[in-house]
């Protein structure tokens, strides 16, 4: 298993709105117009209503802009949210293929210590923590050194 902390604060800029999950290109029309900014996308996570976009907090004005301008043109899109001050925790490894209740593993552990996930995006070998930046040092020493498959 491979446990990575990024050193740096991430900030989450989320785009709400009754029709985001099924506005086609939805995800395009968002990272293109980050791309263009020259913004690193760390993360996406999509809900229902919402698609964040996860990048460094060194670029969030720069991000909030780019977004709000297109979320002020369109209309399936209702408002667009902040949160600074996230950090990333990335755990990675064969161990999350084929083995059911990891990701529930790792959360147990990370509840042990009182720390709470914000959002989570998971792939066959990996699972990407957004945490609040105070919790970073301590989910990355827990999962470390607690966290067993």
């Amino acid at each position: 298993m491979d446990l990575k902390l990024y050193k740096r604060p991430i900030s989450s800029l989320s785009v709400t709105g009754d029709r985001v999950r099924v506005t086609p290109g939805v995800i395009t029309k968002f990272s293109s117009a980050l791309s263009a900014k020259s913004i690193n996308i760390y993360c996406i996570s999509m809900g229902e209503y919402s698609v964040s976009f996860f990048v460094d907090d060194a670029d969030m004005e720069k991000a909030r802009d780019a977004l709000e301008d297109i979320v002020s043109k369109t209309s399936s899109f209702g408002a667009l949210s902040i949160t600074r001050n996230l950090g990333m925790v990335t755990v990675t490894g064969t161990e999350f293929m084929g083995k059911p209740g990891v990701i529930s593993k790792l959360a147990g552990v990370l509840a042990t210590k009182n720390i709470n996930i914000v959002s989570i995006s998971t792939s066959f070998d990996s699972a990407v923590l957004l945490l609040n930046w105070k919790d970073c040092g301590m989910a990355y020493e827990t999962i470390g050194r607690d966290f067993r498959i």
